[in-house]
């Protein structure tokens, strides 16, 4: 079981805009600001910021493959957006420099390292295990999606969407090459949602996770019904059922 946020993935866009589109880049283990704009994402998203040091080396040796959301320089509203990003962030207001040496533990081609500017709305991982061990066993050509935040400012504006369609394309490619995609998220159904969500103090869902990612192909292969758990404001602490999907790509 985990004490985790019960949220681990960003909330599904309702209305996803069919022109949205990300690039992905990736997170360079070595760069000081790199290492702080991760970190300072981490402390936005509201946990796992105290490991973004371990996660140095596992970077490097491709057990997890950490990348910048970045939006597309053909965004009509790129400046806009950025903007609305930085005003709620004022601390991630300036611009990294794409100087990540290797992806998925394999050194880059010197023609990809473009050292250029690049302002990071979020970040997704694909992770050759899962977080937490007994719980799903690591296979060949297997990735976990792990990680994975956007900006709450720009939520519900189809970057979710475009998050993941990139990183599809991207993970059956080289350096990876994977088969099967996998994750965990909060199950859509269980007993006592009402009352937990009112004790919360948050409305559920109105899409949930689950059936966001159902939509996209992803299957339900395992149930563990207590993994995630929050506390309400009388300390009392509330679980939260995690269902395992799977999608062969």
């Amino acid at each position: 079981m985990s004490t985790s946020s019960p949220a681990p993935a960003p909330a599904p866009s309702h209305t996803p805009t069919p022109a949205a589109s990300v690039i992905l880049i990736p997170w360079d283990p070595d760069s000081p600001s790199h290492i702080e704009r991760m970190y300072e994402q981490r402390v936005a998203c509201g946990w796992k910021a105290e490991q973004v040091e371990s996660w140095r080396e596992l970077q490097r040796s491709g057990k997890i493959t950490l990348q910048w959301v970045v939006l597309s320089p053909t965004d009509l509203s790129l400046f806009t957006k950025i903007a609305k990003h930085s005003n709620a962030y004022p601390t991630q207001s300036t611009p990294l420099l794409d100087t990540a040496t290797s992806l998925g533990g394999k050194p880059r081609p010197e023609i990809e390292i473009t050292e250029k500017e690049f302002m990071p709305v979020g970040h997704i991982s694909l992770n050759t295990e899962y977080e937490e061990p007994g719980f799903v066993e690591p296979e060949e050509g297997l990735y976990f999606i792990a990680t994975f935040w956007i900006s709450p400012t720009l939520q519900s504006l189809g970057l979710g969407r475009a998050s993941m369609d990139a990183v599809e394309k991207m993970a059956i490619s080289e350096p990876l090459n994977a088969r099967v995609l996998a994750l965990s998220t909060v199950a859509n159904e269980y007993a006592g949602k009402k009352e937990r969500w009112e004790a919360l103090g948050r409305e559920p869902p109105v899409l949930s996770n689950q059936d966001w990612y159902a939509r996209r192909g992803y299957v339900v292969f395992k149930r563990v019904e207590e993994k995630w758990s929050e506390k309400d404001p009388m300390g009392k602490e509330w679980w939260f059922p995690a269902v395992f999907m799977r999608k062969d790509i």
